[in-house]
């Protein structure tokens, strides 16, 4: 599937790739201690590289997109289901 992906987007794969590694290492780590000091730290410095990882997808073309996004996914849903990023009562409710 890579292969798919203009010479020009794949430089910037590479470098989601490598922050969803170090996303992965900062889960395994939050996930063994959740109720630790390090706990807080460790979450904001993955959201900021959430950001990062999502402002880079915005400069890649639609078809590079589609490719990061599926190779993104596990991650980004584990993340969001395990670490409360959705608030579902947006509503004030």
């Amino acid at each position: 599937m890579v292969e798919q992906i203009n010479r020009e987007d794949l430089m910037n794969f590479r470098i989601i790739l490598r922050k969803t590694a170090l996303i992965q290492e900062h889960l395994e780590s939050m996930q063994r201690d959740s109720f630790g000091i390090e706990f807080d730290a460790w979450k904001k410095e993955v959201d900021e590289i959430w950001k990062q990882i999502f402002k880079t997808i915005t400069l890649l073309t639609d078809e590079s997109q589609k490719i990061v996004l599926e190779n993104i996914q596990d991650e980004w849903v584990s993340y969001i289901t395990h670490y409360g990023v959705l608030d579902f009562n947006q509503d004030g409710g």
